[in-house]
């Protein structure tokens, strides 16, 4: 169960993205505004922001697994509406509809994780769950380019990807409860799951995901479309695109390894450094941003959703049950209201300010991050023997 739900989330998100990333390329070819291209990466994240707030509560009613499969099965009617018309704006009502799945999968699938997972080892699974991201954002695009090199329909092949994810989350629902699996490993199965506990924990981290969810999306979601503008062809967007998916990929592993090993403290002083200096290379580069757009796209992708992965961790040490289960979805609905924002507001501030003025806002919403991270660490509440810092 520990490897099946990371491995389902990697074709879930794979499919995901692949229609999303043919969408957003085929709107910029036909001469759609960067805000337009946002709006419609801004409607996936409003579908998950909508399903989060709720999520917490048809887990508890119906269970992780019977969540987790039938989300998956949500998100695959609505990506088969997709090839059957080219119109923007029935793609907006799908793409939010698929969302609304996508969210429901999220706080299904990682809460389940987060609480299932040995407690010593739980940087290492929420590290290979954020990684299964990582891996289906970068094959997302990697199916677009190919499906472009071979004159294949990039939209079937994502409804391929998503029900061959749909197929193997079956088994799921024989999996063990999380409590079940906890005592296997030895551990107890609640930690501060009192309804009213788990706030004081989930609050200040919340505000750290918005930070982060802002920052992100307004690099990942974009940087394929901006990068059209700046004169590459659709083929060389869509392999940016992996790229960026890659740095996802290869570097939200080795975070969750160091927050084992080093602690959380270290690990997330050490993402917001790289975050940091990225931003302001890409600052500095702005006006031939050409040389950079490679590196700055996977050093983001894969640092700044770090930061994310590190603050789950922080809440899978520090609840259990219930209440883990609600601040997962508080902290989803939260990375989820930044990462709604982000493509708008990124699309907006490049067709006003171009690429400087976008780079120069990131700078300071990590900034802004970087505070709120260090406030939530260093300010909370002492006595924490499971925090493993």
């Amino acid at each position: 169960m520990l490897i099946a739900i990371p491995a389902v989330y990697f074709l879930f998100v794979a499919g995901e993205f692949a229609a999303m990333t043919h969408m957003t390329l085929t709107l910029t070819q036909r001469g759609a505004s960067a805000f337009w291209v946002g709006a419609l990466a801004s409607a996936l994240w409003l579908g998950i922001l909508a399903s989060s707030l709720l999520a917490h509560r048809a887990v508890e009613s119906f269970g992780h697994a019977r969540v987790f499969v039938a989300a998956t099965a949500l998100s695959l009617l609505a990506l088969l509406t997709l090839p059957w018309h080219a119109n923007a704006t029935a793609w907006m009502a799908a793409t939010a509809t698929l969302g609304i799945g996508g969210g429901l999968v999220w706080v299904a699938g990682e809460s389940w994780l987060a609480e299932a997972a040995p407690r010593e080892r739980r940087g290492l699974y929420i590290g290979l769950f954020e990684t299964s991201v990582g891996l289906g954002l970068m094959a997302g695009p990697a199916v677009v380019h190919l499906c472009l090199q071979w004159e294949a329909p990039p939209l079937w092949v994502a409804v391929a990807l998503m029900a061959c994810g749909g197929l193997a989350a079956l088994p799921l629902l024989r999996a063990p409860a999380p409590g079940d699996a906890l005592r296997r490993h030895g551990e107890p199965p609640s930690r501060a799951a009192e309804p009213a506990a788990w706030r004081p924990v989930a609050l200040p981290l919340a505000a750290v995901a918005v930070a982060s969810g802002l920052m992100e999306s307004g690099v990942s979601s974009l940087l394929p479309s901006i990068s059209m503008r700046l004169g590459f062809d659709m083929a060389a967007a869509a392999l940016l695109g992996t790229v960026i998916g890659a740095g996802s990929a290869l570097l939200q592993g080795p975070f969750g390894w160091l927050a084992d090993r080093a602690g959380l403290v270290r690990a997330m002083a050490l993402a917001w450094a790289v975050v940091l200096t990225t931003l302001a290379t890409l600052l500095a580069a702005a006006q031939e941003p050409q040389r950079v757009l490679w590196a700055v796209g996977f050093v983001l992708a894969g640092v700044g959703g770090a930061v994310y992965t590190l603050v789950v961790i922080e809440l899978g040490h520090r609840l259990g049950g219930s209440g883990l289960v609600r601040a997962m979805g508080l902290l989803v609905t939260a990375y989820t209201v930044g990462t709604t924002a982000g493509p708008a507001l990124g699309g907006w501030l490049f067709d006003a300010a171009g690429l400087a003025g976008l780079a120069a806002a990131l700078l300071g919403v990590g900034a802004i991050g970087a505070a709120l991270t260090a406030r939530a660490l260093w300010e909370a509440p002492t006595a924490r023997p499971a925090s493993g810092r």
